[in-house]
């Protein structure tokens, strides 16, 4: 005999079962959740995450407090910028990229100059951030023609132009760089970045080298500008700081220029100075600029003009 299949709403009444409404969807298979479950949920999400459901704090254990662990992170941050990358020290006058330059050359050093490919390469064992980074260091540091003895194109402050390439051009530390600058017995020495070698914390200075050639750096949340000063007028007032005399210092620069330092505040925060190129007029076409204000190119400057 045949039978007739039966639909799945005659099998439930058979089984005395009522069949579910359509709109009542409480089954597992991807239907929508009860309200007794979302409840749950809320619950076990509170306990895990440590807030209630109105967006309290639930458990404080668990609270990770952003606040601290921000200001813990951004001054370990900012202090190591300032400190190991962008504001010259105080004792020696020379930022670290600065003081590893000297260091590396002191090493070097046996009277011949150096390609300064070469002594970038001997840097880098005590400053790990890359080559480019040292060799615009060190041509800043020969431009001012104190410390370093260059032979070569170094560039021109004057007009902007760049120094050749590191493997063209050489150097070696100046002799008042060697008499002024270096004592081992009076340095204390730090481990470099990877243990292998020894660093110098600071320079043994004897001059004020931080006021004759000056300074420029950003760091995070601090900034230092200081003005380069002539360097007979340094030694003579320091000569009358230990004689216990006044003096009076006011910045000088190597480009020249006329300067207007009437608000220069002893180079306080605050302080300024205006400084304007010395024009000399030639004949009624033709004006000759003969000296320039500091950090001002003639390409600048020119531009400025026109």
């Amino acid at each position: 005999m045949i039978e007739e299949a039966q639909g799945p709403e005659e099998r439930d009444e058979q089984d005395g079962e009522k069949p579910e409404e359509n709109n009542q969807g409480a089954t597992n298979d991807g239907a929508a959740p009860s309200a007794e479950d979302a409840d749950g949920d809320a619950i076990d999400a509170e306990k895990e995450t440590g807030e209630g459901a109105d967006g309290g704090t639930g458990d404080m254990e668990q609270v990770i407090r952003i606040k601290g662990m921000y200001n813990e992170y951004f001054l370990d941050y900012a202090s190591y910028v300032i400190l190991e990358r962008a504001v010259p020290h105080l004792h020696d006058g020379l930022k670290p990229v600065q003081r590893r330059i000297l260091h590396s050359l002191r090493e070097l050093e046996d009277g011949r100059f150096h390609k300064v490919a070469n002594a970038i390469g001997n840097t880098m064992k005590f400053h790990p951030h890359g080559d480019a980074s040292i060799g615009d260091a060190m041509v800043q540091i020969g431009q001012r023609e104190l410390v370093l003895d260059c032979q070569g194109n170094w560039g021109n402050v004057a007009t902007g132009d760049r120094a050749a390439a590191p493997r063209y051009i050489e150097t070696r530390l100046s002799t008042f760089a060697k008499e002024a600058l270096f004592n081992p017995k009076t340095t204390n020495w730090l481990a470099s970045y990877d243990g292998r070698n020894q660093e110098p914390e600071t320079l043994p200075v004897k001059f004020p080298l931080l006021l004759q050639q000056g300074a420029e750096g950003i760091a995070v949340g601090l900034a230092c500008k200081m003005l380069p000063h002539n360097f007979i007028e340094l030694i003579d007032g320091a000569v009358a700081y230990l004689k216990g005399r006044s003096f009076k210092l006011l910045p000088d620069f190597p480009a020249g220029g006329e300067a207007d330092c009437e608000l220069y505040n002893d180079g306080l925060r605050g302080g300024r100075v205006r400084v304007r190129a010395k024009i000399r007029k030639e004949d009624n076409k033709t004006l000759v600029v003969e000296e320039l204000p500091y950090g001002v190119t003639t390409t600048s400057l020119i531009e400025s003009i026109l």
